[in-house]
């Protein structure tokens, strides 16, 4: 606190100063640098994009030890968001990712996926259509014995 008013206007006016000052220096830089417009291009190279129509994001959970039966559908890919997914595609042996591990199930093919025994899981899918925009229906089969399950 001052001691004298006068001092404290002084100072008062000395930090008005010096913010007004660097006001107007960040204004003018600011102004100065060119603005990028929407149609320049920020990217090196041939970029193209793939805008998302048809696709499908969903997010699933799982306690420990479950899983979803055999099954097919269109082509997915599965990002694990937290814990371990252990999975399988028909004629393959079984595998697991872990955390922000992705995996690819192909179109059509058999397979089934779901937790670890001792650890819970949440994953995200992205499900693609086809060329032509068509998902195909999920074809529910048979449960995935806890033979299968633990055949690593």
């Amino acid at each position: 606190m001052c001691k004298r008013p006068s001092a404290c206007y002084s100072w008062s006016r000395f930090y008005l100063f010096v913010f007004a000052t660097i006001s107007v220096v960040w204004i003018g830089h600011t102004q100065a640098r060119p603005m990028a417009t929407a149609q320049e291009n920020p990217f090196t190279g041939t970029s193209f994009r793939m805008d998302s129509d048809g696709i499908r994001v969903s997010s699933r959970g799982f306690e420990a030890g479950a899983r979803t039966h055999w099954h097919t559908h269109s082509a997915q890919l599965l990002f694990v968001k937290e814990g371990r997914l252990r999975y399988q595609v028909q004629g393959q042996p079984v595998g697991e990712i872990g955390l922000h591990e992705t995996t690819y199930l192909p179109r059509g093919i058999r397979h089934w996926h779901g937790a670890v025994p001792n650890e819970t899981l949440t994953h995200v899918s992205v499900t693609f259509p086809n060329a032509d925009g068509d998902h195909l229906a999920i074809e529910w089969m048979e449960p995935v014995g806890d033979e299968q399950y633990t055949n690593r």
